[in-house]
């Protein structure tokens, strides 16, 4: 039988400092208070009040009053005011889904945090990083680290609702990892927590807890508790008048009942469901995904293949039409910045060359003044002469202070990039003996890895993207972004399909178009890709311009030569790939990747590589590396471990390098088959 699909349907319960205030009238009595607070610190408590408020009900006007608090604590040097402040930014900015700029202030809060020993905040920005990590990221090596260091701090105080809300996180973490014994057991400490305190207040945080306990024993078969708890969280919902909550739980219900074979009853609560949550003010995307599937599900159980069909195709629409939008708005955003700061990097350097135009000038007229010998005149040139260099000092100074902040800005995308990429430790535990040779040209890279680990399947690969440093950047994200698509969420495995969705997705999301409908954009990638299939020993390849590598022991069983194989040095073997990109090249729109799949041995070692290493220029005739030479190194490094190996490639292209600049990104991976 099919495995029927099922959407996760967690619902996340936010971190809050501050309890809300009561009523609008009590806010209006905050703001009268803070004019005559007493003290800084007496105010900035109060500022912090209303902002919650405001934040608490989607309003904007939060932000005024974080950013009065902070103003007024970075000048008093009041660390837990910054520290708050820069995290319910973080928290803000997470929920209109601007991710940079979430990361970008957590990351501040932490750093303050941690320097100035603000630990109960360092549970708050904990739990906001473990989140942003699981959900916008998909990194759950991360938010595992994260949620495990937010429960340690909890427990260590005795408020039991903070301590609900971080076993409520790690649970989310291991049912995002299919952990499921974990999962529930988080969840169900957390429920006991929040009941024993018995607080009406606390009657959405114990709804919440419960739908996720549901979609567990959903995930278990377990449908009888499943439907239990879910009823239990729907009665509060109801009673609250949560209509997210109560659409959300109506579908986790349908879907309960279509997998339990009653699709009648199935249709009708995910129809109630999406009913409610078009009808919502700021609706809710993962509802009506869930509710379209759902949908789908239970009209082809009882045979109604053409509503069926329409509830897939809404489906399919749906998410494209999400997916590009918030794929165009983040690109769009960071090149309107890095354009804007270009600008006014080029406007203040032209001011200046004006003024030193100028200067010049007036140095001519003050010199024809002093051959008349006119000692007054002498005496102002020096004065006017001295003014021009304090200007030009301090425009100088102004320049430097500019470029600091480009650089900065440009240093912090680095560490924003390099948290996207796959962490050493899941590497490690993913591929096992292993090393990375990553070398970006400027501060950060067009080139990426990137990995995944199924259950019997490890697939990793490398990607030269178009453009260097923040160009490369920006499309090196968007690479990252689509593999996480394909891969983890649409669960394709197999190395051509991977490709030819890759290709097909980045041609949507940069809106290139065929020719004869308008101008035509070439940004893509090239990329080597290989799924290791480690219950038979294969390794199946597909690649975009990037060759795959074989280093296999002299005497050991060799490999067939065939038109798309070849054999160099008797034991090295070298896999082409496909000689298009990923993205829009004229002649090869209507070309598939393919796939070569390879028997692998004990011992055997495989290399990814992009074309930055064997590019290079240099040597005593300033030239390229070239291939042959980079084939040949590859084959020397027979019996040599790969710690070895990576520290011999590295020193090899840095004496060949010598005084030239980096031709290109390098990015390199090289795998032992244990």
């Amino acid at each position: 039988m099919k495995k029927l699909y099922k959407l996760l349907l967690l619902l996340f319960v936010f971190v809050s400092f501050l309890a809300e205030a009561q009523n609008r009238r009590h806010i209006d009595s905050l703001i009268t208070v803070c004019k005559t607070a007493p003290d800084d610190t007496s105010k900035v408590v109060k500022l912090n009040d209303i902002a919650t408020y405001f934040y608490g009900r989607h309003n904007d006007s939060a932000f005024d009053f974080i950013n009065q608090a902070s103003e007024i604590s970075r000048k008093h040097n009041f660390y837990g005011g910054i520290a708050y402040a820069y995290l319910l930014l973080g928290e803000m900015y997470m929920q209109k889904g601007d991710n940079k700029l979430a990361l970008d202030y957590l990351l501040k809060s932490l750093d303050v945090a941690e320097k100035n020993g603000k630990t109960t905040i360092l549970g708050d920005v904990y739990d906001n990083l473990s989140t942003l990590y699981r959900q916008s990221m998909k990194n759950d090596t991360k938010a595992l680290e994260y949620s495990t260091l937010a429960l340690q701090i909890r427990r260590e105080g005795s408020n039991k609702l903070s301590i609900a809300i971080s076993l409520v996180n790690m649970g989310n973490v291991y049912y995002d990892m299919n952990n499921l014994p974990k999962a529930l057991e988080n969840f169900t400490e957390a429920l006991d927590l929040v009941n024993a305190l018995k607080n009406k207040g606390n009657l959405s945080t114990e709804a919440d807890i419960e739908n996720n306990i549901g979609s567990v024993y959903t995930d278990l078969k377990n449908y009888d508790s499943a439907v239990a708890y879910f009823n239990m969280a729907l009665v509060i919902y109801d009673q609250r008048k949560d209509s997210d909550g109560v659409a959300t739980t109506y579908c986790n219900i349908g879907n309960i009942k279509n997998m339990n074979g009653n699709p009648d009853e199935g249709v009708k609560d995910a129809m109630a469901g999406l009913m409610l949550a078009r009808k919502m003010k700021d609706k809710d995307n993962d509802i009506i995904e869930a509710a379209y599937t759902f949908l789908a599900e239970g009209y082809a159980q009882l045979g109604d293949y053409k509503k069926a069909l329409d509830y897939e195709t809404a489906l399919s629409n749906f998410k494209d039409t999400a997916f590009a939008q918030a794929g165009s708005k983040q690109v769009n955003e960071l090149q309107v910045k890095y354009d804007s700061e270009k600008k006014e990097k080029e406007n203040q350097i032209l001011e200046l060359n004006n003024k030193k135009q100028k200067i010049i000038s007036y140095s001519i007229a003050i010199g024809l003044l002093l051959v008349a010998g006119l000692a007054f005149f002498i005496y102002r040139g020096f004065k006017d002469k001295q003014k021009a260099h304090d200007e030009l000092a301090e425009k100088n100074k102004i320049i430097e202070e500019k470029n600091k902040d480009i650089v900065d800005s440009i240093n912090y995308a680095k560490r924003i990039q390099h948290a996207l990429l796959t962490t050493d430790e899941y590497l490690k535990d993913s591929l096992g003996d292993y090393f990375v040779l990553y070398k970006p040209r400027d501060v950060v890279s067009g080139d990426f890895y990137w990995c995944y680990n199924t259950r019997n399947k490890v697939i990793f690969t490398v990607a030269d993207c178009t453009g260097h440093g923040v160009p490369g950047a920006f499309m090196s994200m968007i690479g990252i972004s689509l593999l996480n698509e394909i891969i983890i969420e649409n669960k394709i495995d197999d190395a051509a399909a991977i490709l030819n969705a890759l290709r097909t997705n980045l041609l949507k999301t940069l809106q290139q178009k065929e020719k004869g409908q308008g101008a035509i954009t070439r940004d893509g990638m090239d990329i080597a890709l290989c799924v290791w299939d480690k219950t038979k020993n294969e390794i199946q390849f597909a690649g975009a311009n990037n060759p795959m590598y074989i280093v296999r022991k002299s005497g050991h069983t060799g490999i067939a030569e065939n038109n798309k194989l070849r054999v160099h040095n008797n034991h090295l073997y070298e896999i082409l790939p496909d000689k298009q990109p990923i993205g829009f090249m004229e002649e090869k729109m209507d070309s598939l990747f393919t796939s070569q799949t390879i028997k692998v041995e004990k011992g055997d070692i495989i290399y990814i590589s992009t074309d930055g290493y064997h590019d290079q220029f240099g040597g005593e005739s300033n030239k390229k590396f070239t291939k042959r030479k980079f084939r040949e190194m590859l084959a020397s490094f027979n019996g040599t471990e790969l710690n070895g190996q990576k520290l011999s490639l590295d020193t090899t292209i840095e004496q060949w390098k010598n005084i030239n600049a980096q031709t290109d990104d390098i990015c390199m991976i090289g795998v032992k088959i244990s």
